[in-house]
């Protein structure tokens, strides 16, 4: 036994002295989101595709970024900046639905200008009261990469979890370095330049010595808000709601559990199916399977209490959780003032930072769109 203990102890020893492995990218992306990959496509079609590389925890493909697109709500409500988005990428057909948003009450719908009043929203709800505008997101691609997408993508990627981020003293010439991405596998992604395409706030918490980081950047992450969102794309074969556009429903008649808000596509009488989605913010203390399994329940009661037929024939469905539904708060000026960072760190997405005009009316998708059609590389 003491010599198995020997053998064991001297082991240990050695693997505690093994230097962790170090790779060099000048250009990393870090997320899995449609706009990191745009942002890699970006940066590889500059500086070549050994200068650039996607990091992302688990493998994605051309399928994950379109399942991602069935899950979301139409996020744009805004003509303003609709008209914008029409300006800079004419190509994403920006339509507006040209429907009404209606709520559930007393066992009708209301229109949401006319005489009857909603019952109370909660935090963030009042924002789907306008009607949205369809958006063909795939044309944020140029159609050879989006045809390409997923050989691009087998190429393209590091499956890797960071567990930490550092910034570092740049001593080499050659291979400049501003950050350290630790994988926890004794293996280390070093960059000069980062592009983190998921919340902000997420790299605020990975961020190992918060004082490297400039006011600026630190102030700006740590202001931010988050709201998680949960979901279900649903396919049903038979037409359920003879209209189109946004339906808020009351999670509850009698307690303030606030609305699932359900964006409805016409009936497609081709293949016989209507798809919609609903989504609802959570709070984080309900963020465990058996609460969101209950989430999901009730969702469904409602729809079947509201739309009878819901509950009469087959559907299909797809569940999507997000930890950052939701990312508001934004001090779009405090970012950029004095900020040296902005050089070699990077956020894109619908947390992103903005130079723009009334920045605080780009949420959700359209801030990511704005994000990176102004990214400098």
């Amino acid at each position: 036994m003491s010599g198995f203990g020997l053998r064991a102890f001297k082991k240990l020893k050695e693997d505690t002295r093994k230097e962790d492995k170090r790779q060099y990218i000048p250009h990393i992306v870090c997320g899995d989101s449609d706009f990191a990959v745009l942002t890699y496509l970006k940066l590889m079609q500059k500086h070549g595709e050994d200068k650039v590389k996607l990091v992302c925890k688990d493998p994605i493909d051309k399928q994950d970024l379109i399942n991602n697109w069935k899950c979301s709500l139409h996020y744009l409500r805004d003509e303003a900046v609709a008209n914008k988005l029409i300006e800079i990428n004419p190509r994403l057909e920006v339509i507006s639905s040209q429907s009404n948003v209606v709520f559930y009450k007393d066992g009708k719908f209301h229109e949401m200008d006319g005489r009857a009043k909603p019952y109370e929203f909660m935090e963030d709800e009042d924002y789907f009261q306008s009607p949205y505008y369809f958006m063909k997101k795939e044309a944020l691609f140029s159609t050879e990469d989006w045809n390409n997408l997923d050989e691009i993508l087998r190429k393209a990627q590091i499956n890797k979890y960071i567990s930490s981020i550092d910034k570092i003293v740049n001593q080499d010439l050659v291979e400049k370095t501003n950050f350290r991405l630790s994988t926890g596998e004794h293996e280390n992604l070093e960059c000069e330049y980062l592009y983190w395409c998921e919340s902000p706030k997420s790299f605020y918490k990975l961020f190992v010595d918060k004082n490297k980081l400039s006011d600026a950047t630190a102030g700006y992450c740590s202001s931010l808000e988050e709201k998680v969102g949960l979901t279900v794309h649903f396919e049903v074969e038979k037409e359920i709601y003879d209209s189109h556009g946004t339906v808020l429903l009351p999670q509850s008649a009698t307690h303030e559990w606030g609305y699932f808000i359900l964006d409805f596509d016409k009936y497609d009488p081709e293949h016989e199916k209507q798809v919609f989605k609903s989504m609802m913010f959570i709070d984080l203390d309900e963020v465990n399977e058996e609460e969101l399994a209950k989430k999901i329940k009730l969702m469904k009661r409602v729809i079947g209490r509201v739309f009878p037929d819901f509950e009469k024939v087959k559907y299909t469905e797809h569940i999507h959780y997000n930890e950052s539904e939701l990312i508001k708060n934004f001090k779009d000026d405090l970012y950029h003032q004095d900020n040296e960072e902005q050089e070699y760190l990077k956020f894109v997405g619908i947390g992103a930072p903005l130079k723009e005009d009334d920045s605080e009316k780009f949420q959700y998708e359209s801030r990511a769109i704005i994000s990176y059609h102004n990214l400098e590389i």
